[in-house]
């Protein structure tokens, strides 16, 4: 029996409102998780809320708060999404190309290339967050040595997993909530020729993790960092390595505050534009609350 194809419409929420009240809004509409976008609007005081969910979950958004439904077509927004990419350089040794972009051959290329499609997932390597969680995990992959494994929590386009099993890493767990995401990272998983990399459908907040990792990532909105912090400590095995982002600068000490109960202790920090992007290290003896 042939698999039932997406459907082509879907409508989204759309409401505009004051960029001071931003980080109400995330909090609000936290439980949309990756449904949710805001367009920060330059030279003016707003900005615009998009919702991605069934459509009784948008009815009801409208019905609460205001705003509008539309219908949008997404085999164009992916068109947009796929539209070729200018090369991205992170790292020394890694770059990012788009899935049918080619290297320039003035340059030299890097030891890494990844080819990144996002579509309608997060996470090709342009965005504050990405970038940065990019950097440190390269530079913790220059660290911790052979036969690694990594954790990656809110995978996106999956482009976190695919770096780390291209720096060495023997196994990536990798899982997100949104069924989308899961197979644009799948897709970009085969594109790269990853063979290492496990990838699950999973809900964060009701996630029960049953094993440790050397290195962890969870680059996800940090309303939710707070509340799935007693998980996501747990899966950091003693003396390994936790990469935190999706923080807004106003909420970086009460993230960082959170973890820090847990006994873990900050290695570094990179702010970029209002992100913020935390390194954290679990003591070789960790005690846990």
């Amino acid at each position: 029996m042939a698999e039932k194809s997406s459907p082509r419409h879907i409508q989204r929420w759309v409401r505009h409102a004051s960029k001071v009240h931003e980080d109400a809004w995330r909090e609000r509409l936290a439980f949309l998780g990756t449904g949710l976008v805001i367009h920060i609007r330059p030279g003016t005081k707003l900005l615009r809320l998009e919702g991605y969910a069934s459509g009784s979950v948008l009815r009801q958004l409208r019905k609460e708060f205001g705003g509008k439904l539309e219908r949008i077509d997404t085999v164009k927004i992916a068109t947009r999404a796929n539209a070729p990419r200018r090369p991205l350089v992170v790292a020394r040794d890694l770059a990012i190309i788009d899935a049918h972009g080619s290297w320039p051959s003035a340059k030299p290329k890097p030891r890494i290339l990844l080819r990144i499609t996002g579509a309608m997932a997060f996470g090709t390597g342009e965005h504050a967050t990405t970038a940065a969680c990019l950097r440190f995990l390269c530079q913790e992959a220059g660290r911790i040595g052979k036969d690694w494994t990594m954790l990656d929590i809110g995978t996106g386009s999956g482009i976190l997993a695919i770096a780390a099993e291209k720096l060495g890493a023997k196994r990536v767990d990798a899982f997100d909530y949104d069924e989308r995401a899961i197979k644009a990272a799948q897709a970009n998983m085969r594109r790269n020729r990853c063979g290492r990399i496990k990838t699950t459908k999973t809900n964060l907040l009701r996630w029960k993790p049953r094993k440790t990792y050397p290195l962890v990532a969870a680059n996800v909105f940090s309303e939710i960092l707070r509340l799935a912090a007693p998980q996501i400590t747990a899966t950091v095995r003693p003396g390994g390595c936790l990469i935190l982002s999706g923080i807004l600068r106003p909420q970086e000490s009460e993230t960082l505050e959170t973890f820090l109960l847990f006994g873990l202790q900050l290695e570094a920090v990179s702010r970029r534009g209002k992100w913020v992007t935390l390194q954290l290290k679990s003591p070789a003896s960790t005690p846990r609350l």
